[in-house]
């Protein structure tokens, strides 16, 4: 579900390492943290339409926070921690890692196709979501044998 505010859109994606669970409070807590790093970046131009990634990894808690920006441009912050209490911003140089990139290469994908195109969508940009729920490894043997 997007999250809504009187002039920002943010569709969140939670993505765990294996074994690793997520609740409702842990998603308020990085949603604060995500909210004032939105703050930051509407008052730096962004355009209201943003992506959050709450990554909980097997070395940590990581937040992407990725704001489109006008002419093109987007605004991407991080932040890191033991805790989804304790996320400061990452250390300089940090970058996505490849399952946060996953997220960040689709929703590049349906900015573009929605957002930037002759027809803006924005409905169609929020239904366009990336699924990140486990599934199930196929070891390349039939069902059912």
């Amino acid at each position: 579900m997007p999250w809504r505010y009187p002039h920002r859109l943010v569709k969140p994606y939670i993505i765990t390492a294996h074994g690793r669970q997520w609740d409702d409070q842990m998603v308020e807590l990085a949603r604060a943290t995500a909210s004032r790093q939105l703050e930051f970046d509407d008052a730096m131009g962004a355009v209201g339409l943003a992506v959050v990634v709450l990554h909980l990894g097997d070395d940590g808690i990581y937040l992407v926070v990725q704001s489109w920006a006008k002419d093109f441009q987007s605004r991407l912050s991080i932040f890191s921690g033991m805790d989804v209490d304790d996320l400061r911003p990452a250390p300089i140089g940090a970058a996505p890692c490849v399952w946060e990139l996953e997220v960040l290469s689709h929703e590049r994908s349906a900015y573009v196709q929605h957002i930037l195109s002759f027809s803006v969508d924005v409905d169609a940009w929020l239904d366009d979501a990336l699924d990140t729920r486990p599934h199930p490894k196929h070891d390349g043997i039939p069902s059912g044998t």
